[in-house]
């Protein structure tokens, strides 16, 4: 995983690739946990507006793959802003990875 990074900095985060990512307000915390099967570097940039002020993340090779990530980052750090559990990409049919969870 790259980071804490400034959340104005998106140099170093690919484009056009899968990955996972994590946002924070203070450079510590996990508040957010995201993923993108397409563009990661495109999903992070959706944030710079908000509160958030860092990020890490992690290129995959795989939107599965991500959001496996995705999922294991949502249990670990239990984020805050998170509202829901991540969803899975239509038609995918992919569970969580993390035993005992109900989307497994």
């Amino acid at each position: 995983m790259i980071g804490p990074i400034s959340i104005s900095n998106l140099n170093s985060v690919p484009t056009q690739k899968p990955g996972a990512y994590i946002l924070s307000r203070d450079a510590r915390a996990a508040h957010y946990v995201g993923r993108s099967d397409t563009d990661l570097a495109g999903r992070i940039r959706n944030h710079i507006n908000q509160e958030y002020t860092h990020y890490w993340f992690e290129e995959t090779t795989s939107p599965m793959q991500a959001y496996y990530l995705e999922c294991e980052w949502y249990h670990k750090y239990s984020p805050s802003d998170n509202k829901n559990h991540p969803a899975a990409p239509p038609g995918s049919y992919w569970r969580c990875p993390i035993q005992g969870c109900r989307q497994s």
